[in-house]
């Protein structure tokens, strides 16, 4: 009975009860679509350093975190096929990691030497991926014993182009300096300019040569999972822990670069900012809605108090009120949201033009919506939430009447 008096009291006023609708659609719907705007930003954001910036896991060695140096390698095995072997180890990649210096006839500058298997390293980087046909080859040109791979803003910075030569020179701990020229055979491109100018990638075998490490030296083992799921991560890390030596540590792409994982947990705080400055702002409006309804029928009010609704019947039924509008008007918001993200999320939206130096810290020209179960369960929650709060102050105004004076007026 007071669900079916609640509905028919919301639509006494059509107009005030259709704008109070459309506010409420309106603010959910932006809301639902920058929080989705935002997700898919970071995410694309995530997967770009994860595909050609960093890996799920990384193992080092502890002085190699710390100092860097030459000498702070670990054996490649029997660790690599230990990790190999884990079913939801996707790629697994040994590499050198030098410090170095780049030079050319138009410029020198610091760089970090990338010493990399070609074919193992796109197990678990896509950055083969970023090489167009007419930018040259990933190692596929077995002419040239000396090849290396640049990012598009080396070239630029350096003022080299595909067969130019680049001069890599680099020491040891001990102060012995190692020099070797390079030709240039690929030119990758990435979202984020400063790992396209600063990380060059060669052949590992040959790098060893040159720096006379043993054969089956690494600095660095990139690690590829199914998924970046932070549970996974560590479940995978534990296990990877149980295999390595002393001095040797395992960490994951939250650790590994901070920053990046400092964005995804930004993100859930940013989302449960923006729908709840949504919901604060349309709280208002619907204790506005809501007790100008109430005093337009306070005699109403208090002729069902007088004929023997008690007032906790009466704050349940305004309390219904508010909630059945804001529930409707909520629904609304997130169902136009999910069907602009649904469309959005497969064309994308073309910010090329409106990024600006965004662009600098790898965030992609095209945004790709997205949101998660879990989001629109929230905003359900938090709307039906506001709908009740919205009410209880209209409804005890409603209860304090009394309900013979009121008849009077």
């Amino acid at each position: 009975m007071i669900l079916k008096l609640s509905w028919k009291n919301i639509w006494r006023n059509k107009l005030r009860s259709g704008v109070i609708l459309f506010a409420i659609t309106l603010g959910l719907y932006a809301g639902v679509f920058v929080a989705a705007f935002v997700r898919g930003m970071v995410n694309q954001l995530i997967d770009s350093a994860l595909s050609t910036e960093i890996t799920h896991l990384q193992v080092n060695q502890k002085s190699f975190l710390d100092m860097g140096g030459l000498e702070d390698a670990f054996a490649q095995y029997p660790l690599e096929d230990s990790v190999r072997n884990l079913p939801q180890v996707e790629g697994v990649s040994p590499r050198l990691v030098i410090n170095a210096t780049a030079s050319t006839a138009y410029n020198m500058g610091n760089v970090q030497l990338i010493g990399i298997d070609p074919e193992t390293e796109k197990t678990v980087s896509r950055l083969y991926e970023n090489i167009a046909d007419s930018l040259g080859n990933y190692f596929t040109d077995a002419s040239i014993s000396n090849s290396i791979v640049v990012g598009k803003k080396f070239t630029e910075k350096y003022k080299v182009k595909l067969n130019s030569k680049v001069v890599i020179s680099f020491a040891d701990n001990e102060g012995e300096t190692f020099s070797a020229a390079f030709r240039i055979c690929g030119i990758y491109v990435t979202n984020n300019p400063s790992v396209d100018e600063t990380k060059l990638y060669v052949r590992s075998d040959h790098l060893r040569n040159i720096c006379h490490l043993p054969t089956d030296s690494i600095h660095e083992l990139a690690i590829r999972l199914e998924s970046n799921n932070e549970i996974l991560c560590h479940t995978t890390q534990e296990k990877i822990a149980s295999f390595l030596n002393e001095g040797e540590i395992v960490r994951v792409w939250t650790e590994i670069n901070p920053v990046v994982g400092m964005y995804n947990s930004f993100m859930e705080v940013m989302f449960m900012i923006v729908i709840l400055l949504i919901l604060l702002a349309l709280g208002f409006g619907i204790v506005n809605t809501v007790l100008m309804s109430v005093m337009e029928r306070r005699r109403e009010l208090s002729m069902l108090m007088a004929i023997g609704m008690n007032r906790r019947k009466v704050m349940t039924m305004i309390i219904t009120e508010s909630t059945i509008l804001t529930l409707l008007g909520g629904l609304a918001g997130l169902s136009f949201g999910l069907l602009s993200v649904f469309i959005l999320g497969k064309t994308g939206i073309d910010m090329s033009n409106n990024l600006g130096s965004f662009s600098a810290v790898g965030i992609a020209p095209i945004i790709y919506p997205v949101i998660g179960i879990s989001q629109c369960i929230q905003i359900i929650i938090m709307v039906i939430l506001t709908g009740i709060l919205a009410a209880i102050y209209p409804a005890r105004v409603a209860v304090k009447n009394k309900p013979l004076e009121a008849i009077r007026l």
